[in-house]
């Protein structure tokens, strides 16, 4: 068999394709509010969870996974009803985690926004903490490793529901090869705020290309958020 045929054939065998979710509104989404772990959705937010199941209705979908946060569990749920398919909670795809300083209080405080500052300058800084947050070099390797657990997965159709911060930030890895700059890194924070609730983009991954050190195969992603309704 031609040595372009046999390759292209264990490609295509090779190659899988994941949809990153956001999960839908919550109580405290509206009222511009840092979350809780177990803040629930809102009654919008489980229309939009609802409206994200009709809209992946007649896609493929093998496998589904959210993070151990309740908002993205309510989304998964109502997605699953449509899918014989196997669901699994990894805290790879949980938030960027911020200091509980910051749960319940407005994203519009003088609390908020000194926290949220001593974070965004101070982001490049090696092993820095403000307390007891996740800091860049960290959320670089979780995306790395959730990358890799998607990519080791048998599964050729995965569904992750996951948070807006994460979400820019893994495709802000995918985009550079895992190369971001803390330049890119402090545009992707601002960008995230354009991914709606239950917005989502669709990402491929082959086992085809050689990137050294950095990513495991060749992502790539469609390049525009997408909405369920």
């Amino acid at each position: 068999m031609d040595t372009w045929l046999k390759r292209h054939r264990k490609n295509q065998r090779s190659m899988k394709t994941v949809y990153f979710v956001r999960h839908g509104q919550t109580q405290l989404n509206k009222k511009w509010v840092h979350q809780y772990p177990e803040t629930l959705l809102s009654d919008k937010g489980k229309q939009q969870a609802q409206n994200a199941a009709e809209h992946f209705k007649d896609k493929t979908v093998d496998l589904i996974i959210y993070s151990p946060l309740l908002r993205t569990k309510q989304t998964a749920e109502a997605i699953a009803q449509y899918h014989d398919c196997h669901m699994i909670m990894s805290s790879l795809f949980v938030e960027l985690r911020r200091p509980k300083a910051l749960w319940g209080t407005s994203w519009g405080s003088p609390v908020s926004f000194w926290i949220m500052g001593m974070l965004y300058l101070n982001a490049g800084k090696e092993n820095w903490h403000y307390s007891d947050e996740e800091n860049l070099e960290e959320f670089h390797a979780r995306a790395r490793r959730a990358l890799e657990f998607l990519a080791d997965r048998d599964e050729k159709n995965i569904l992750v529901v996951t948070h807006r911060g994460f979400m820019a930030g893994l495709i802000n890895r995918i985009r550079h090869d895992g190369m971001d700059s803390i330049r890119q890194y402090r545009r992707a924070l601002w960008k995230n705020l354009a991914i709606p609730n239950c917005g989502y983009i669709q990402a491929t991954w082959s086992e085809a290309g050689d990137n050294g050190n950095t990513l495991d195969g060749t992502w790539t992603t469609s390049g525009q958020i997408a909405k369920t309704s």
